[in-house]
């Protein structure tokens, strides 16, 4: 399991990434936060929007080729973080609402 996220300036652009990798069961849950600053070794520190949602490990491939496919050049930056413990009931409730791998 894991936590994806997919950070941005524009969040009707992390809503609309939120609402299609739930519509596509690649995410269970999504949440917005931010504003929050963004520090980079490339750029001005700026203000950034954070979308968090968890996911099958198994499953960020494929997010990215989604995401790299509808975005391109626009592409957020994404990663994820590992998610180390879950409560059992929640695992399987998680796990009903993603695709099977």
């Amino acid at each position: 399991m894991m936590i994806l996220k997919v950070v941005g300036t524009d969040v009707q652009v992390l809503e609309e990434i939120a609402q299609l990798l739930i519509d596509e069961k690649l995410i269970a849950v999504a949440t917005i936060e931010g504003p929050a600053k963004f520090y980079s070794a490339n750029s001005a520190t700026a203000e950034r929007h954070v979308l968090s949602g968890i996911s099958k490990s198994l499953l960020f491939r494929t997010i990215n080729e989604v995401l790299r496919k509808k975005y391109g050049e626009k592409m957020p930056l994404l990663y994820s973080e590992p998610i180390i413990m879950l409560d059992p009931d929640h695992t399987e409730k998680i796990l009903a609402a993603l695709v099977k791998t």
